[in-house]
């Protein structure tokens, strides 16, 4: 059962790059690119996507660090958040501008930047303790240390932008 779950995961997220290369490559070829546009609530949805990756990514490598690698969790958990900076990459494509975000989303990313550097030495000291005194078990470094850098990212990115 174990090894039909995996193939469907691989499947699938086979299958939805796929599709979103199809439409990367489609859609500024068509009328359709002119509605595409990044706006303020894209910029915050593509935060709080980023935000539910890392929190529902760090949950699953404790409750089930065997399976974030074998059963390609982690890149299951992590395609949405992808998706939406591809959405931000087709918008670039589009538009033949890299210039998407206004200054404030730019210097508040430039921020949480050097704050995710700065918080993640911390969560790594922490989780090499646990690791240490056996504390957690089976924990892979990897899905941790992706999750905990998208987590802060986004979060930070989220704190400034309601608080500055």
């Amino acid at each position: 059962m174990e090894h039909q779950i995996e193939q469907l995961i691989k499947f699938s997220l086979f299958f939805i790059v796929v599709i979103a290369l199809l439409l990367f490559w489609l859609i500024p070829k068509t009328n359709f690119a002119r509605r595409f546009k990044m706006s303020t609530k894209i910029f915050i949805l593509t935060q709080i996507v980023g935000v539910l990756c890392g929190m529902t990514g760090l949950i699953v490598t404790f409750v089930w660090p065997h399976l974030i690698v074998e059963m390609h969790l982690w890149e299951l958990i992590v395609l949405p958040f992808a998706l939406m900076y591809a959405f931000w990459g087709l918008i670039i494509r589009i538009r033949k501008n890299a210039e998407i975000i206004d200054e404030k989303q730019d210097f508040d990313m430039s921020i949480a930047g050097a704050l995710t550097m700065a918080l993640t030495i911390p969560a790594m000291v922490v989780m090499f303790i646990l690791d240490s005194h056996n504390m957690v078990q089976e924990l892979l470094w990897f899905p941790y240390y992706f999750f905990v850098t998208i987590f802060l990212f986004s979060g930070s990115i989220l704190f400034l932008h309601k608080n500055a």
